[in-house]
């Protein structure tokens, strides 16, 4: 018995490419629980990934997991509150997509900086100053999808702020 994961149909990376346009919303993603888990695979991976440049080898694991665990909970009790849990799935998924877009530009980022400038140069400081953008992005990109579960802009974007500063800015210090 064939798995048919709609990563894999054509429109799932159009959707993709849209959003990270701002022009398409999380409801044209299919739904698909395999999707979903694969985006929070993807997310958790990449997440660690990123934070294995400053972390030790469990700490960035156990980031990447909790980092995950976190979106994938506080997204089931914001749409439970909403009372909006249809599109709960699609949600989960592009939040799990973007923030592993941008774990995956940090990564890239990190990559061209720390192989082009020698040690002792602040490679660190110039990488934390180029991830604000990312932040940023990813704030915006957030309260754009939650514009499409039934909230207004302010608590779209209070609630985006509060993923990312949780996610990005309490969570990884304490997993180092």
């Amino acid at each position: 018995m064939p798995i048919n994961i709609p990563l894999l149909n054509e429109q799932t990376p159009q959707t993709v490419l849209k959003m990270i346009k701002l022009e398409a919303s999380q409801l044209s993603l299919p739904d698909s629980r395999e999707l979903m888990w694969g985006a929070f695979g993807a997310y958790a991976v990449l997440q660690a990934l990123a934070q294995a440049f400053n972390h030790s080898v469990l700490g960035s694991l156990l980031y990447g997991a909790l980092s995950a665990g976190i979106l994938y909970g506080a997204t089931y009790g914001l749409l439970r509150v909403l009372k909006d849990d249809a599109k709960f799935q699609r949600t989960a998924t592009a939040l799990a997509i973007m923030g592993a877009i941008a774990a995956l530009a940090y990564i890239i980022l990190h990559l061209i900086f720390g192989i082009a400038l020698p040690p002792p140069l602040p490679t660190e400081k110039l990488l934390r100053f180029l991830l604000f953008p990312i932040l940023i992005w990813m704030v915006f990109m957030y309260a754009f999808l939650f514009r499409h579960v039934s909230l207004r802009p302010v608590p779209a974007f209070v609630a985006a702020s509060l993923y990312v500063i949780v996610i990005e800015v309490i969570l990884s210090p304490i997993c180092r």
